[in-house]
């Protein structure tokens, strides 16, 4: 990504949160009146001569939409963004820490989109479900809106959604918007539980994530531009650095090179050795995050990042869907104490620290899938999230095999994992965790627990 992108976005998002800041003031809201119809815009996927609509989704501002992960494709470099008269390129596709909204920019510096960005519902305002529509669209460019009929506040994770029931089923990206027109909230997620049911993150919730986002980009730095010779490439979530052409900064006496590779949302740095014999490195990163990377000097373990950076953005993961694979059972479990050599640990219905610390707290899966012979070479990612945002990763490989597709069941040891490691020397903060795994960079299943 490069540096001057990187300025536009930051400003985007600056601008962004400064504008609702004071839209949630009455006086403001007028002032930010645009002659311009509010709607949403489309999001297309252009492939070769191939072009494919992807959904409608919500503006924020002129520059960014916000979507739900759920309706964008694996790859985003092919996306465009139109208001059925021009045609934007998506410059960058950036989650947020939640999993539920991703920020897809544009560069509106020469064109402005026919359609403005409805304003947010007022922070504190009351609205009645009942008022509420949702606006949907379809690839005609037709636009239609879909009654909400209740609509009850719950936690999701660690921030708090709307379950809204609908009079018809409606695709996530999609947005909430009360009798006045005002965004009251983004439709991520359809709810398993009912018909018709959604998940909508609220306006409160949305300007956290971009205020969070905008915390990420400010803190990079100097801004300069990426090292030169050093490349970053990403198959799905597998991620290889490369350094081979690069001239290597120089190091004082006492110094070792190392590669930094640092997730943005994360309290600590993962770094290696730089100077190898062979000048790569690949790791598989965590779906939805965004991650900087380059070459340190240092004479002690690194803290900081190089003073200059690569930024890649992990895409958001899809569904494993591959061989018909479905999740049967994923938990924390732990072996019996009467276990003898072979056993399969148990899942358990409540962690505790006390079980996490024992070292007998094992990450337990169970799945099954349809395959008419041996199929290897997956890579299999294991992450675990804390409640502050850290994410810890576990690597290894995946196999589809006849004899287990009934009921595939495997297990790892949270202690020899390393998944804890960090969290069993620091202490464990007290809230909601989530485990997920990964194969081929699609999620296979995830599941929350929390520690109280």
């Amino acid at each position: 990504m490069k540096s001057g992108m990187m300025k536009r976005l930051l400003g985007l998002l600056v601008v962004l949160v400064l504008t609702v800041s004071c839209a949630w003031a009455e006086d403001a809201v007028k002032a930010a009146e645009d002659s311009r119809d509010a709607d949403l815009l489309d999001i297309w996927q252009t492939d070769g001569e191939n072009r494919r609509w992807i959904s409608a989704a919500v503006q924020a501002m002129d520059g960014m939409l916000l979507t739900s992960p759920a309706v964008l494709p694996e790859r985003t470099d092919g996306l465009t963004v139109s208001d059925g008269q021009k045609e934007w390129k998506a410059e960058a596709v950036i989650p947020d820490s939640t999993g539920a909204v991703v920020m897809v920019f544009y560069d509106t510096s020469r064109d402005l989109p026919a359609k403005s960005a409805w304003p947010m519902m007022a922070y504190g305002d009351s609205v009645q479900a009942s008022t509420c529509t949702v606006r949907s669209g379809d690839e005609t460019g037709g636009r239609i809106d879909t009654k909400v009929l209740s609509a009850a506040s719950m936690q999701w994770r660690n921030s708090r959604a709307l379950l809204l029931s609908l009079e018809d089923m409606v695709s996530p990206g999609t947005a909430v918007l009360n009798a006045r027109g005002e965004l009251v909230g983004l439709v991520f997620a359809e709810y398993a539980e009912g018909p018709n049911r959604v998940l909508a993150m609220p306006v409160e919730e949305i300007v956290r994530c971009m205020s969070e986002a905008g915390d990420l980009l400010i803190h990079l730095g100097s801004w300069g531009d990426p090292p030169e010779g050093f490349r970053v490439t990403a198959d799905r979530n597998f991620v290889t650095f490369d350094w081979s052409g690069m001239t290597l900064p120089e190091k004082a006496e006492g110094e070792n090179l190392y590669l930094v590779i640092a997730d943005l949302a994360n309290d600590y740095l993962n770094f290696y050795p730089a100077e190898t014999e062979t000048r790569t490195f690949s790791a598989l990163l965590a779906p939805g995050r965004v991650y900087v990377s380059g070459i340190l000097a240092s004479a002690q373990s690194p803290s900081d990042l190089p003073e200059h950076f690569e930024v890649t953005v992990v895409p958001p993961a899809q569904k494993l869907t591959e061989y018909g694979f479905h999740p049967i059972l994923t938990a924390v479990a732990e072996m019996p104490a009467d276990a003898k050599d072979g056993d399969t640990p148990v899942p358990v219905t409540e962690v505790t620290e006390e079980l996490l610390r024992s070292g007998n707290a094992y990450f337990y899966s169970a799945s099954a899938y349809e395959v008419d012979g041996q199929v290897e070479g997956k890579t299999l990612l294991v992450t675990l999230t804390d409640p502050q945002g850290n994410v810890y990763r576990y690597e290894s490989s995946w196999l589809y095999a006849p004899e287990y597709m009934k009921e595939d069941v495997w297990f790892i040891p949270l202690t020899e994992s390393g998944l804890i490691w960090s969290l069993n020397q620091d202490g464990y903060p007290k809230g909601e965790y989530q485990m997920a795994y990964y194969v081929e960079g699609e999620l296979a299943d995830s599941f929350t627990f929390e520690l109280r």
